[in-house]
């Protein structure tokens, strides 16, 4: 299997563990590169290995537990991830998202880019 794409598959499987594991947490920011940029669902934005860690921090202090299927796929200049997810907020209520994540990769295997749509 291509080696980006197993990355995105760790994303999500991390994803689903990071709510409440600082270890996963750590694990997902490894994927990414020090000179990384993200552009969440939200607008919100990160740049850097530092702003990354924070980003996903923040993210995930939000949500107790997380569940994501997805699908990824490789194109010419980037990957494509479509993804649902199902989670519990930390104030008890529950959510579902459907999206596609975009990702780019440097020569080392590390995510540069990640733009998240939600549909």
């Amino acid at each position: 299997m291509d080696k980006n794409i197993e990355t995105i598959k760790k994303y999500f499987e991390l994803s689903d563990l990071a709510s409440n594991d600082e270890k996963a947490l750590d694990e997902i920011v490894d994927l990414f590169a020090d000179d990384t940029s993200i552009k969440s669902g939200l607008s919100e934005t990160a740049a850097g290995k530092k702003k990354t860690a924070e980003f996903f921090k923040t993210f995930f202090t939000r949500n107790k537990e997380l569940k994501h299927l997805f699908k990824a796929e490789a194109f010419v200049d980037y990957y494509q991830a479509e993804w649902a997810v199902a989670g519990l907020k930390t104030d008890g209520s529950l959510f579902s998202l459907h999206g596609f994540d975009y990702y780019k990769f440097n020569d080392k295997g590390k995510i540069i880019s990640l733009v998240v749509n939600i549909s």
